[in-house]
């Protein structure tokens, strides 16, 4: 397929035509937006047909509604990460209902309840962790890459692994309330690796987007949740970490860097680690 980059009128990341799987579209509760649904919502806003994939089905038909009212294209799909006969179905029905899929983006997370006082988690809560960081990655990026190799084109298909500063950073140390995250997104940047270099020959790439301190619903929430602090010094301890003196960013920000990885500008890019984290990571 022949690109045309070099063309004066050339319409940038236009993903006209494209059907692009967003696992983890809906919205987590409380005040802001999260990465996925500002992922959804931007890709349609650039034509891509979007597949609104989050265990909260409500939330999820939330994110469609607000695409549809742009004159986008969307609909809702109800799966827990955690299973994998859930992953397999949110690519069985795009395949069903959209007849390819050619962008899949896995933006989901969770910081399973913990005991801060004692420093403690269930084994089922601290299993149920991993199985949605890192679990459920391997089972979307699998699926997901088997869409993809269908597709004709030198260019097949693109997978965007959310991960986060938290897989590198230690800060925390032993602190158990973080660890199932943590291990689970540096499990995923491995994943991403692996689906690189195992699908690479089909035109598919992946690429890892790992977020610093994003503006985010569920990062004001789990900030809370795990240093016991309120929103603004939750907000502030986001900050703090920040090299670069604009501060935060929003996830907007995240999704134009997504935006990029799904569109065929980045078709030479594959199993890179994307800092997007405001020189959080300059020193470690």
């Amino acid at each position: 397929m022949a690109f045309d980059f070099d063309r004066k009128d050339r319409t940038a990341f236009d993903l006209s035509g494209k059907v692009v799987v967003v696992v983890g579209a809906g919205q987590s509760p409380g005040p802001g937006m999260g990465n996925g649904r500002a992922i959804s919502i931007l890709a349609a806003r650039h034509g891509a047909e979007i597949v609104a994939a989050d265990v909260n089905v409500a939330s999820a038909r939330e994110t469609v509604d607000l695409i549809r009212a742009e004159g986008g294209r969307a609909y809702a799909v109800p799966a827990d990460v955690a299973k994998k006969e859930d992953c397999q179905r949110i690519f069985d029905t795009a395949m069903r209902t959209s007849g390819r899929v050619d962008g899949m983006v896995y933006s989901v997370a969770t910081n399973p309840p913990f005991d801060s006082e004692t420093n403690s988690m269930t084994v089922e809560n601290f299993n149920y962790g991993i199985n949605v960081n890192m679990l459920g990655c391997y089972y979307c990026n699998l699926f997901a890459a088997g869409c993809m190799e269908k597709n004709d084109g030198d260019t097949t298909g693109s997978i965007v692994n959310i991960s986060s500063i938290a897989s590198v950073k230690n800060e925390l140390g032993l602190n158990i309330g973080i660890m199932p995250y943590a291990l689970g997104k540096a499990g995923l940047n491995q994943i991403t690796e692996l689906t690189a270099v195992q699908f690479a020959e089909a035109g598919i790439r992946a690429n890892t987007l790992m977020l610093g301190p994003i503006d985010s619903a569920l990062a004001n929430r789990e900030t809370q949740s795990l240093f016991g602090v309120d929103a603004d010094e939750a907000a502030a301890r986001h900050s703090e970490v920040v090299k670069l003196r604009m501060g935060r960013a929003t996830v907007w920000e995240s999704a134009y860097a997504a935006l990029y990885l799904l569109a065929d500008e980045s078709r030479f890019m594959t199993g890179q680690q994307i800092r997007l984290d405001g020189g959080a990571t300059l020193v470690r």
